[in-house]
């Protein structure tokens, strides 16, 4: 019993955790999309209504509306997100430390968005090391890499701008040599003075 509510309990505070950096990362550029979003549904909704006779058409609009609803706004967070805060990086050194179960990685975060930036959430997945065809396939395993960890980035990074970073992977071991084709880093970088307040 007392493993379940721990688990109830940790679950709910990722949630939280979730949806309060989710609020903490909206630019006033998503308030606009949302708004945009909404007027769309409305009018699809409103055009459906009065073409209910056409039970095509009005069917048609119906599933248009159920896509704006629900799939429209992770799209639109997506695509401006990455429009304003976009980066690009670069692994130069790769190390696993032969006297400690320590790997550290060094590499540059280029900012190509339109924003200048100040923190980074860095999930960085170890991939299992592979060779010929399943090298294309490699992206299979984001669903169970070897480790997986995030890290937070503090640095300013003004637009078109690079700077260095360096992460550390304490207690990771792994018998086969990994090299900077399997690590994939997937960021979610934003400013922290242009976030809305709530």
């Amino acid at each position: 019993m007392g493993k379940k509510v721990d688990y109830i309990l940790a679950t709910t505070e990722s949630v939280k955790t979730t949806i309060l950096h989710f609020l903490e990362t909206l630019h006033i550029y998503d308030l606009y999309g949302f708004y945009w979003l909404s007027g769309v549904a409305i009018l699809l909704l409103i055009l459906a209504l009065l073409l209910r006779r056409n039970q095509k058409i009005m069917g048609l609009l119906l599933i248009l509306f159920l896509y704006v609803i629900f799939l429209g706004p992770p799209l639109l967070y997506i695509q401006i997100h990455k429009y304003l805060y976009g980066t690009q990086y670069n692994i130069d050194y790769v190390r696993q430390m032969k006297f400690a179960p320590v790997m550290v990685i060094r590499g540059t975060i280029t900012n190509i968005g339109e924003e200048n930036i100040t923190k980074c959430k860095m999930h960085t997945y170890i991939l299992p090391p592979q060779e010929g065809f399943m090298k294309n396939l490699q992206f299979l395993y984001l669903i169970k890499p070897i480790d997986k960890r995030m890290f937070m980035m503090e640095k300013s990074i003004p637009k078109g701008e690079t700077t260095d970073f360096k992460l550390r992977f304490t207690d990771f071991r792994y018998p086969k040599e990994i090299n900077s084709s399997d690590i994939y880093i997937y960021r979610e970088c934003w400013n922290e003075k242009l976030s809305l307040d709530f």
